[in-house]
């Protein structure tokens, strides 16, 4: 069977606190890559040209005229609210001290 969930007992064991030096070490190796490459893109002397464009533009249609304004809006009274009385809680007064 090739896929284990221990390993096999001859298999040579890493001496105990090498893990996070393992871990510090390739985490040191990319950022080494990464500042590199950053070190690269920003210092390369071939270096895009940017310069304005203008494009003319012709207007096809005049401009049209604004819209009228909109009717105002007719607000509706608000429907009468019919609902039950809670009910009354034993010990509850009905008043706050």
């Amino acid at each position: 069977m090739l896929l284990r969930s221990a390993p096999p007992k001859d298999m040579p064991k890493m001496p105990n606190g090498w893990g996070w030096q393992i871990k510090l070490g390739c985490l040191l190796a990319l950022a080494g890559v990464y500042g590199g490459f950053m070190w690269h893109v920003t210092h390369q002397k071939i270096r895009p040209v940017m310069e304005r464009v203008d494009i003319p533009v012709t207007v096809v249609a005049p401009p049209k005229p604004p819209a009228p304004p909109a009717p105002p809006i007719a607000m509706e009274p608000a429907p009468p609210l019919v609902a039950p009385a809670p009910p009354a809680l034993r010990g509850n007064t009905g008043h706050r001290p």
